[in-house]
């Protein structure tokens, strides 16, 4: 049975949404946790290393979990705005290609990342000999050069991808400029492949708002994989040293919320006071009554989300696992605000071109192999995640 593709375009729509949901929370950490976790093996500190190693073991799951999930948003806009974004990737297709092996030297630097964090074998024969010294220093021991070198490759190859993804995004979108720079780039009428977008002052507005949105995520995992993921011990001085743990980062989390919520706050201003194009359709100052409600929504789940990690520094009483799945919803709550103003955005600066795509015949049949495939990975990740529960994964075993 045959369906118009405006039949297809609300299912599309909320795939998109819903992928890019699912996208942001892992790339959130690994685009503005890595390079947190970097920044606190320099600081040195018992907590901040044990918030280091934490992440640098948990991001080759959070990689994979990205990646996969990433697929879904970019593949409806093929299906969907196929024609600005061939055009756009086409004219930049040497960018667009360099992603696969930037990827690949990305991940494997995760890896080696990944692994560098463990204890050397010289400190674990002395553990042996000491084991209560060991207890008592472990999660104060320093990471490993190895762990910094891997880490700050990984993280300058993951912000790299983010940039040309999202210099495609935004030319995809700047149909005014295809022609310019077709003939400015362009080769006896056959184009190089050699175009960008870095001019643009929405490539970097959005890649500041997604960082900015990143560092909440963070935020509000560290908290999470210290209230779900630690693993239990029944010696007073873990659980002393788990429950410290636990203050630090929600000191830690309320810190990089601010930060986060500022950096948007400043993206905000920007974009409105130059009417600058960035998530949404023409600037800040000038979106429409749906966006600024979604915006406006957003907004306040942002300051729910720092509101609920006071409370939970202040109040002592109040640290529950309850406020923590509240932190987590009303982040979740952010990323769906922010996914749909994008979508929102998106469909206005390419009305015409889903407009002139209405008349193609989609064969919904072809749905149906993708939805399989979809739920398929989704077992599959939420086994790789119930994995990480189970285990429990701790940096210090």
């Amino acid at each position: 049975m045959l369906f118009s593709i405006a039949q297809m375009y609300v299912v599309a729509q909320f795939f998109k949404v819903l992928g890019f949901v699912l996208h942001a929370v892992p790339m959130g950490i690994w685009f503005a946790g890595l390079p947190l976790a970097v920044l606190c093996i320099f600081l040195n500190g018992k907590n901040s290393n044990r918030f280091a190693r934490r992440i640098f073991t948990q991001l080759p799951i959070m990689l994979a979990i990205g990646i996969n999930f990433g697929i879904v948003p970019l593949l409806f806009t093929q299906t969907i705005f196929y024609k600005p974004f061939y055009t756009a990737t086409i004219l930049m297709a040497w960018h667009w290609f360099a992603v696969i092996p930037i990827l690949i030297v990305g991940y494997y630097a995760v890896y080696l990342a990944a692994f560098s964090v463990a204890t050397p074998n010289s400190q674990k024969q002395n553990a042996k000999k000491n084991n209560k010294e060991n207890k008592r220093n472990k999660n104060s021991t320093p990471i490993n050069n190895r762990t910094i070198i891997f880490g700050i490759i990984a993280s300058l190859c993951l912000i790299a991808i983010g940039t040309l993804i999202v210099n495609g995004q935004t030319l995809m979108v700047r149909s005014d400029l295809w022609l310019p720079i077709m003939e400015r780039t362009g080769v006896y009428g056959a184009t190089t492949g050699l175009a960008n977008n870095m001019s643009d002052p929405s490539v970097w507005v959005r890649l500041s708002t997604v960082f900015a949105i990143g560092l909440v995520t963070t935020a509000v995992w560290s908290i999470v994989d210290s209230y779900f993921l630690l693993r239990k011990s029944d010696e007073a001085e873990d659980q002393a040293n788990d429950a410290e743990y636990k203050n630090w980062t929600l000191s830690f989390a309320f810190i990089v919320t601010i930060i986060g919520a500022f950096v948007l706050a400043g993206v905000g201003c920007l974009t409105a006071c130059f009417k600058i194009t960035g998530f949404v359709s023409t600037g800040i100052s000038e979106m429409s009554a749906t966006e600024m409600s979604i915006f406006i929504a957003s907004a306040v789940s942002l300051v729910i989300v720092g509101v609920l990690i006071g409370v939970m520094k202040l109040c002592v009483g109040l640290r529950g696992k309850i406020l923590v799945v509240l932190v987590a919803i009303a982040q979740t709550a952010v990323l769906a605000g922010f996914a749909t103003i994008r979508q929102i955005g998106q469909n206005t600066r390419l009305q015409q071109y889903v407009e002139s795509a209405q008349s193609l015949s989609l064969a919904w049949e072809a749905f149906i192999p993708f939805l399989i495939i979809f739920v398929i990975g989704v077992v599959v990740i939420g086994w790789m995640l119930r994995q990480l529960i189970v285990s429990r994964v701790d940096e210090n075993n």
